[in-house]
């Protein structure tokens, strides 16, 4: 393994960890308190503006060390192995987790820019609870990538 490899496997693990703790706290920490009406519209506007820029991030520096991690180590066995098929299926949960991230997020911005907090979190709360999930569906698929076969 190169040095430029071993840069790009770190900054994808930083950036995956990062995003998904950014999703996760989200949805247990933010979104709770803003349900229960503890947090005024201008922080919680703040916050998904935040999370929006981690989330966004986070999609574009997994993709290209993704890509890069995929082009040179998994390309010939893409589609004919067990580490071909969970390198797919990450795909699959990082589009899903984009998706999840984006509208989520939207949901809260939609309802901060009428300075409403209770309906939009609770309008977001699905599609942060389900960015979750992937969120760690991820990480597993990923131990499972790097577990010796």
């Amino acid at each position: 393994m190169t040095f430029a490899d071993v840069v790009v496997a770190g900054l994808h693990l930083l950036f995956a960890a990062v995003w998904a703790g950014s999703v996760v706290f989200m949805t247990v920490a933010v979104l709770p308190a803003a349900r229960d009406g503890v947090l005024d519209s201008e922080p919680l506007a703040r916050l998904t503006t935040q999370f929006k820029r981690i989330a966004r991030a986070g999609a574009i520096v997994t993709l290209l060390t993704g890509g890069h991690q995929a082009a040179t180590g998994y390309m010939e066995t893409l589609f004919s192995s067990t580490r071909g098929h969970l390198v797919l299926g990450m795909v699959v949960l990082w589009l899903a987790l984009a998706a999840l991230s984006e509208i989520g997020a939207a949901r809260l911005t939609d309802g901060t820019d009428q300075q409403k907090v209770r309906t939009p979190a609770a309008d977001a709360r699905p599609f942060f609870l389900a960015a979750s999930v992937v969120a760690v569906a991820l990480f597993v698929d990923a131990g499972a990538l790097a577990a010796p076969w």
